[in-house]
């Protein structure tokens, strides 16, 4: 799920959060809207309300702990060769993380952080739109 990492000011709302649609190429910006005191939902198209769309960094993340302890465990059960498979089965696949900064047509710019099925989804609408 996108998170938002913050960069739009304005004094009137407060962003709660930002959701992609997973069937569409739309997204959701939710916020608290002071003046009203009401709680707001913006639905957005990424092709129509993006303007400009930056990656920054792009990193991938995986446990070591969690394969040193399917080792330790594979070792205590059956010695060093099940230590070894305990290690090679037990750990947890890497994952992706894309920070981007995103400007809306109606002036709003923002970094988010997108995970590689998201970032890939936006990134085809943004190429769409070319």
């Amino acid at each position: 799920m996108a998170k938002y990492l913050g960069g739009i000011e304005d004094s009137n709302i407060e962003i709660i959060g930002i959701s992609q649609h997973f069937f569409s190429s739309g997204f959701d910006i939710q916020y608290y809207n002071y003046q009203l005191d009401t709680l707001a939902v913006q639905k957005l198209d990424i092709a129509k309300s993006l303007v400009k769309v930056e990656e920054v960094s792009a990193e991938i993340h995986s446990s070591p702990n969690r394969s040193a302890t399917g080792a330790l465990v594979g070792y205590l059960a059956g010695g060093p060769v099940w230590g070894i498979i305990g290690a090679a089965l037990s750990g947890t696949p890497a994952y992706e993380k894309h920070v981007v900064l995103c400007e809306l047509a109606n002036g709003w710019r923002f970094a988010m952080e997108l995970d590689k099925n998201e970032y890939m989804a936006w990134k085809e609408a943004m190429d769409k739109r070319k």
